[in-house]
């Protein structure tokens, strides 16, 4: 089965097109398998990690990975503004001038780095000893934004062509390559500057699989260069989508760096393992709406009922599945972390189960923020995270000094919910598509969690067998 320039799929000549629909749920379902399968992956790295490693080198390795996280974000927008942009010009065209943009972005971006480094690594680590490890690291790690360079072209003109799948089953041989190598460095001694090869090694692999596929289907063809209209309508969504996504993208990040700072890389640690444990049942679903609902979003914004009925479908079936993990997370948390990272690690569980919490409004947050992205409103989302992160700066550092990492997770839950608050208000009043009857589809599932979590919290207490109680909790 091949796909059309237009997203349809044809089996053969002369048979009708599937609709869009198909296709999206098509690539939904891949991404959505390529997101289980990476966090899987993750989690096994992260345990690996923690066994490892010691909390300060697990938080100098996080430090790293969030500092070049932000300059391949930063690079990520006008890769999204071209895959928006609703213009009929060729896909080349449109793929050329986000990698222009993006190259400026990163030479930039590395430049500051280089020549800040000795303040960031000042206020993040508080001592010279973690500023030599750090700045490897990053030596090491800002090859990633370089690949990712290298391999923007053909993503662009692949997803503006919907020939997701094969990009799709990428997203799962990535992290299949990138964890196995990283758990062999790791085991083998190679530290911390193993994983950060591994993730290069990967990424390499990726970049060389998209450029073949590309040129195989005879899909890299030259369109002549960009005009003045491309480059003008890609550089104008960049804007709007780095207005209304990096502050959000920060809101995810900065709570780490604003906890190393308060309070140590160690305590930091502690933190980002409790918040990636929360966050990994909820980013399984941002990775399929990301992937899939801004560019069906984008073809359907003119039919409110389409949008509805995507956006409905999108947040029960996001909350049928998030909603009973996050109650089992809470209930189970002591168990999974004694016996699964260690007990060295116990110290994070109060903020974990804060967090279990925090993360159920995740469905909501990311349908809206796809709904303005996908219909050119990407930079209203702006709005809601600088409240987000305007919170985060004000809240975390004197909750730190209080309650330590437990204040900071309080601190990311009022975060959180004035996000979800802003960014549902605003996608209404811009667009009058997230109503009632959006939200109302969130409410059996969540009811239904919260009270079965509630019960096996007290009905457990008194197991004396972990595994028995392990056992209960997830069966009640």
């Amino acid at each position: 089965m091949q796909e059309s320039p237009d997203g349809l799929a044809n089996t053969t000549a002369g048979e009708p097109p599937q609709p869009l629909r198909y296709v999206a749920a098509r690539a939904a379902m891949a991404s959505g398998t390529a997101e289980i399968v990476t966090r899987v992956l993750t989690v096994v790295l992260a345990i690996v990690t923690a066994r490892v490693l010691e909390p300060v080198e697990v938080g100098i390795l996080g430090l790293s990975v969030i500092v070049i996280g932000v300059v391949s974000m930063l690079g990520f927008y006008p890769e999204t503004a071209a895959i928006a942009a609703r213009g009929e010009e060729g896909e080349s065209q449109y793929a050329f001038a986000a990698a222009g943009i993006r190259a400026a972005i990163l030479a930039c971006s590395l430049a500051t780095i280089w020549l800040g480094f000795s303040a960031v690594a000042r206020y993040l680590t508080g001592n010279d000893n973690a500023a030599g490890p750090l700045r490897e690291l990053l030596f090491v790690l800002a090859w990633m934004p370089v690949l990712e360079l290298l391999s923007g072209y053909p993503q662009v003109v692949m997803q503006r062509r919907l020939e997701l799948n094969f990009i799709a089953r990428l997203q799962i041989l990535q992290p299949v390559i990138f964890v196995g190598l990283a758990v062999a460095m790791l085991t083998t001694g190679r530290g911390y500057i193993g994983v950060a090869w591994a993730n290069i090694a990967s990424s390499v692999v990726i970049t060389l699989l998209l450029w073949w596929r590309l040129l195989s289907t005879g899909s890299a063809r030259w369109c002549g260069w960009p005009s003045r209209k491309v480059w003008r309508e890609t550089l104008h969504g960049t804007g709007k989508v780095l207005i209304g996504g990096f502050g959000g993208y920060l809101g995810e990040r900065v709570d780490n760096l604003l906890v190393a700072g308060s309070i140590g890389p160690a305590a930091m640690s502690f933190y980002s393992m409790a918040w990636n444990a929360s966050r990994t049942p909820a980013n399984v679903f941002a990775r399929a709406i990301n992937f899939v609902l801004v560019p069906a979003l984008a073809r359907i914004q003119d039919d409110p009922l389409r949008v509805q009925r995507a956006l409905r479908e999108c947040v029960r079936n996001s909350y049928l599945l998030l909603a009973p993990a996050c109650a089992i997370l809470f209930v189970t948390a002591p168990l999974l972390v004694n016996y699964v990272i260690g007990p060295k690690w116990l110290p994070l569980i109060p903020a974990l189960r804060v967090m279990c919490f925090t993360v159920l409004a995740v469905p909501i947050l990311f349908a809206s923020a796809a709904l303005l992205v996908g219909t050119g409103r990407g930079h209203l989302v702006g709005i809601a995270t600088g409240v987000q992160l305007a919170t985060l700066f004000i809240a975390i550092p004197p909750l730190c000094g209080r309650w330590g990492i437990l204040g900071a997770a309080y601190a990311d839950s009022v975060a959180v919910s004035l996000l979800t608050l802003t960014l549902g208000a605003t996608a209404w009043f811009a667009t009058r598509q997230v109503g009632l009857s959006v939200l109302k589809t969130a409410a059996v599932p969540l009811v239904s969690a919260v009270s079965s979590g509630c019960l096996a919290f007290v009905l457990t207490n008194s197991i004396q067998s972990d595994a028995l109680r392990f056992s209960f909790a997830v069966c009640l």
